[in-house]
């Protein structure tokens, strides 16, 4: 079963489609976590395309949001357990006025990040649901740590140098949460399966039985 994993910003036109795909795209082969990832905009236009600036972006980390399609966040988008990431402060407070059951588990992209990273560093999580939870009681501990520096710039309408920031923040981000994750446990059912062998380790394995008969009784 797949953790569910939201990320969330105003239009779901740049911020969050990017932050979704670049973590869909680098999890893909995590063996610690099999995550569900969707995203969704406070304000979002049902339908709505990526931004030509945001499908530029992403193609330098070789994703294809051409694709994406906003959709606007509705408290049926969201379960019970989700983990939600927010762009800005200003959307987990909209998260949370439609799904207050979610409080523990409802963080801005970067401030996640950062605590997930310090928790993991303390060896305080072994999975995706224990490395949430701690997170929310390192947030509990340190209440209004971060601030502003949370939130993750909206470059709508900006110059080059405010997309190089939002660039930035959101790849940081990103590359925290990885790091975090890649010091989980990797599950049991993921380290049980057998690899399929391939041809030529299966014509071995059939040649080398052949050719040493079984000794019977001693």
């Amino acid at each position: 079963m797949r953790d569910r994993l939201v990320i969330v910003c105003t239009a779901n036109m740049i911020r969050s489609p990017f932050i979704a795909g670049l973590l869909a795209s680098r999890l893909a082969s995590s063996p610690q976590v099999r995550l569900h990832l969707e995203s969704a905009g406070t304000a979002a236009r049902p339908g709505a395309s990526a931004t030509g600036e945001v499908l530029e972006v992403a193609r330098t980390y070789g994703l294809d949001l051409s694709t994406h399609r906003a959709r606007r966040l509705t408290d049926g988008i969201l379960q019970p357990g989700d983990t939600v990431l927010c762009a800005e402060r200003a959307h987990r407070r909209v998260v949370l006025d439609l799904r207050p059951d979610l409080v523990s588990s409802v963080f801005t992209v970067r401030e996640f990040a950062r605590r997930a990273e310090a928790v993991c560093a303390r060896g305080e999580a072994t999975d995706w649901p224990s490395m949430v939870r701690a997170a929310g009681r390192q947030r509990l501990a340190t209440p209004g740590e971060g601030g502003g520096e949370d939130d993750i710039v909206d470059p709508i309408g900006g110059s080059r140098s405010v997309w190089r920031d939002f660039e930035r923040q959101a790849t940081l981000a990103v590359s925290s949460i990885l790091g975090a994750v890649s010091t989980l446990s990797v599950p049991t059912s993921a380290t049980s399966e057998p690899r399929p062998m391939t041809r030529r380790e299966y014509r071995r394995r059939s040649v080398g039985a052949s050719s040493h008969p079984v000794v019977r009784g001693a």
